[in-house]
């Protein structure tokens, strides 16, 4: 099938790190680390231009390892991602909520390969591998958030 005729009316534009921070320390201490991660998002921008919608949101992850109390490393990163949408077959809610849940899989899924490649390469054994994230669930801490402020 031609891909004009199977095109999804949501498209991925692009990514970028925004921010990426590794910490890491050296430390005596031997052993198995545990790593313990906080996931969060923001959609940054969300505007209509020419019939299409046009979309930014962000992905937010802290890790931190450590070994018994002792803190291996840190990380920060920042992941954003631009997104498309057609508007004349998409509401603005529609689109919004596409961000979040299409956009959040694809930054993940971005995030853990970059992630797993920068560890790797800064000598972390095994390298960081992100864990496989609810979206769904994610979603509707964040809304609780926002209800609570």
């Amino acid at each position: 099938m031609k891909d004009k005729e199977i095109m999804a009316d949501f498209q991925f534009l692009g990514n970028r790190v925004d921010k990426f921070v590794l910490d890491t320390k050296l430390i005596e201490e031997k052993g198995r680390s545990s790593i313990a991660f906080d996931f969060d998002y923001e959609v940054v921008e969300v505007a209509e231009d020419n019939a299409r919608f046009l979309g930014i949101i962000q992905l937010i992850v802290q890790g931190k390892a450590k070994i018994k109390n002792k803190i291996l490393f840190k990380i920060d990163l920042k992941m954003e991602g631009a997104f498309s949408g057609n508007a004349e077959k998409l509401s603005h809610q529609k689109f919004t909520d596409m961000l979040e849940m299409n956009g959040l899989i694809t930054l993940l899924h971005i995030s853990r390969a970059y992630l797993l490649s920068v560890t790797s390469q800064s000598g972390i054994n095994p390298p960081v591998k992100l864990p496989m994230v609810n979206v769904i669930k994610l979603r509707e801490k964040k809304a609780q958030q926002s209800q609570g402020e």
